[in-house]
């Protein structure tokens, strides 16, 4: 039985090994805690493949079980101790929150005059969106839509994936309001000294505005590469500040560059000026190479996400008090891309432009600014009717793309009264 408990504590290892390389490099993938069970799964296969001999049955059970066990509490501390991502995902990739999210002031769709038999048409075709599970819609500051599906509700946190480049550009501008960060125009490689002599000379170029505007010219596939790989491994083939290309890596830089210039993390340093002020919580944050994934990997409750889309409707106010600047609000949403081969035309609406980590779309002449994940995260801000939505979509693979954005379509139809309904709220008096 030695020779056995050799073989398993061998194999367990390559296993957990095996998990440290998969979790830590090659994440971008739907299901983040698949590589513990399917290390789990060649443990069991091997245990029973042993028991198909009499000799030491219970033993090599036990050994086989007990490795197991040993297998997932390793992993899961070694994910605990790297942040790589929520422990308690469930099978919709979502996790349970255990604080408050934020608690909105609520109205009934009627009040602004939108039809009930035609929103509960439009309701009964949500079961088509399979893979939707939170929309929210808030109007004049109050909840009026609020929809959980498949078994969620308001305390189911998602990956919003690159809706947190959005999140990372209004902590940029906090940083500059501060006076932390002494401008977007400042040069990227002032951060940065320890790569000073590895890195091509046009990197010398790079600002802060590039990153946050997509046109930092890195020759490279969209990736969540680490400010090292961006910096020193990964070449720029165009001119920074002359054409758009969507590239991760970016707000992988601005990250590093929050945490450098603020001595915090970005996580800390979001959470005491951007979310505790603002009155939402983090839900979990991917801590990648040393610095927190300013481009995706960050989970939000929707009514948490609905009210990042308020404060930027309300051009970065909380009341009385500004979080985020007006004039920071105004950059964000200025397009600073007239055209790209990137930008897509999706029946109803289209890609119109970029600001800063915003997406600007035009909807039938209506302009909608948009954060936007992967998997069909949305958190859409509609200035024409005063109007947040939050869509939240389970990241997998059984995306029925024009199911999903023919339904979207009708809800923004609905939303902006294309000549069924007045916008207006009843006059009460």
């Amino acid at each position: 039985m030695k020779k056995h408990l050799a073989i398993f504590s061998l194999f367990t290892l390559l296993l957990i090994y095996g998990c440290f390389i998969a979790k830590s490099q090659y994440f971008n993938h739907p299901y983040p805690n698949i590589d513990e069970y399917i290390a789990s799964f060649f443990l069991l296969i091997y245990t029973i493949f042993l028991l198909f001999w009499k000799k030491n049955r219970r033993k090599k059970a036990i050994y086989g079980i007990s490795f197991i066990v040993i297998l997932m509490i390793s992993v899961n501390m070694l994910n605990y101790y790297n942040e790589w991502h929520p422990l308690s995902l469930n099978s919709s990739q979502s996790f349970r929150v255990n604080h408050e999210p934020f608690e909105w002031h609520q109205a009934k769709p009627t009040a602004y005059n939108y039809d009930t038999l035609t929103l509960d048409n439009y309701y009964s075709k949500l079961g088509n969106w399979k893979r939707l599970r939170s929309l929210l819609v808030v109007k004049d500051d109050k909840l009026i839509i609020e929809k959980y599906f498949q078994g969620t509700d308001k305390y189911d946190a998602y990956n919003v994936h690159s809706v947190t480049k959005s999140i990372t550009s209004a902590v940029v501008g906090i940083a500059i309001d501060k006076g932390i960060i002494p401008s977007e125009e400042e040069k990227v490689m002032t951060y940065f000294p320890e790569y000073q002599n590895q890195v091509d000379s046009i990197k010398n170029e790079l600002t802060i505005k590039h990153l946050l505007t997509m046109k930092g010219g890195f020759a490279h596939w969209d990736a969540y590469s680490t400010p090292k790989e961006c910096l020193v491994d990964i070449g720029i083939n165009n001119e920074p500040g002359t054409n758009f290309k969507y590239f991760t890596g970016s707000q992988a830089l601005l990250s590093a560059i929050i945490t450098k210039s603020s001595t915090q993390s970005t996580k800390a340093f979001a959470q005491e000026n951007f979310f505790e002020p603002i009155g939402i919580k983090n839900s979990f944050w991917r801590l990648q190479d040393g610095y927190y994934c300013g481009g995706g990997e960050s989970y939000y409750t929707a009514r948490d996400l609905s009210r990042i889309g308020q404060v930027y409707l309300n051009k970065g106010k909380v009341g009385s008090k500004q979080i985020v600047s007006e004039d920071w609000i105004e950059k964000s949403f200025t397009n600073y891309t007239d055209s790209s081969n990137e930008f897509r035309t999706l029946d109803d609406y289209s890609e119109v432009g970029y600001g800063y980590c915003w997406w600007i779309l035009d909807y039938q002449g209506h302009k909608i600014y948009t954060a936007r994940g992967k998997g069909g995260q949305y958190l859409m801000i509609l200035p024409e009717i005063n109007a947040v939505v939050v869509i939240i979509q389970e990241w997998n693979l059984k995306k029925e793309f024009d199911v999903e954005n023919n339904l979207l379509c009708d809800l923004l139809s609905i939303l902006f009264n294309d000549e069924k309904f007045s916008l207006k709220p009843i006059d009460k008096s």
